[in-house]
């Protein structure tokens, strides 16, 4: 008992609980909602009392944007407007007692992915998240890379085209409005004849999956301008290994095949002659990441 982990993975409208073994095993979880508008302390109120009678010794807190890592307060948050500024991590601690860790919930999810998913531990990895969003972590020598301030990993707000479609940050061109799940949708509208009602990434894959050219049109599109940010991240941080995580990522080959592709057709081939793509079974990475990060906490020295 004393080995196991709590995570929390806090989106903007429901929050995942977990209890895990030290080796990443889901011992047992659920979900709350997470009524951003009411005040975070309320919030962690709701949490501690949802992980009573549990015996952990470290508790994970994933949240969605910027992290300031002495208090664990959020800087910049989208869908957390209400919150930025909040001491989580020693209001949490007055709570439960234990140590707690926060952290950005892409990298939680990244630094999950890498500790459970990749067995062969290569020190140099980049990790991308796939969803409505694109997001993303780097891990350097085998540490999680926060930056100067805590910013690093912002993958999807590369600029692949000043011109490009509007990305939800506001800018233009982002990898995230062409491989985020809006980019997947508007590029289904214009390719494909009958879009799939509710349009969504599973739906466009079982389509290209049963045949349809314009939705195989769609993944190769969004395949290739994946690819393309993928080079831009292979060039400046030379990986092992990329990781794709999230709910896109499931399309599997029909996305990882185009990425292949791009990464054969590089004129300078020392980074990507042994650079190797994994998309393990999606899981609540940012929920077991988030615990396993508070497990560096817990050790001695």
């Amino acid at each position: 008992m004393r080995g196991r982990l709590v995570g929390v993975d806090v989106g903007g409208t429901y929050t995942k609980i977990c209890l895990i073994d030290l080796d990443g095993s889901v011992l047992e979880s659920f979900q709350i909602p997470t009524e951003p508008k009411r005040p975070p302390k309320e919030f962690l109120s709701r949490v501690a009392a949802a992980v009573r009678g549990w015996d952990f010794k470290g508790v994970g807190l994933a949240l969605a944007g910027g992290v300031e890592t002495g208090d664990g307060s959020l800087l910049f948050a989208p869908n957390l407007k209400m919150w930025v500024g909040f001491p989580f991590k020693p209001t949490l601690e007055g709570m439960l007692r234990v140590p707690v860790a926060v952290e950005n919930d892409a990298n939680a999810a990244v630094w999950g992915g890498y500790i459970v998913a990749l067995k062969k531990k290569p020190r140099h990895v980049i990790g991308v998240t796939l969803g409505t969003g694109v997001g993303g972590g780097l891990i350097l020598d085998g540490r999680l890379h926060r930056g100067a301030t805590g910013s690093a990993g912002e993958v999807g707000h590369q600029t692949l085209s000043p011109s490009g479609p509007r990305c939800h940050c506001g800018r233009r061109g982002c990898l995230e409005a062409y491989v985020g799940t809006y980019g997947i949708q508007r590029a289904a509208r214009r390719l494909m004849r009958k879009p799939p009602k509710p349009l969504t990434p599973k739906r466009v894959a079982d389509a290209a999956k049963a045949g349809d050219s314009g939705a195989l049109r769609v993944w190769e599109e969004v395949g290739t301008w994946l690819g393309l940010g993928l080079v831009n991240l292979a060039l400046a941080y030379n990986p092992e290994t990329v990781l794709l995580l999230g709910g896109v990522a499931r399309a599997g080959r029909l996305l990882s095949d185009p990425v292949r592709r791009v990464f054969a057709e590089q004129p300078f081939r020392e980074p990507f002659a042994s650079l190797t793509l994994a998309a393990p079974m999606d899981r609540d990475w940012g929920c077991v990441g988030a615990a396993l990060l508070s497990q560096q906490l817990t050790q001695p020295g």
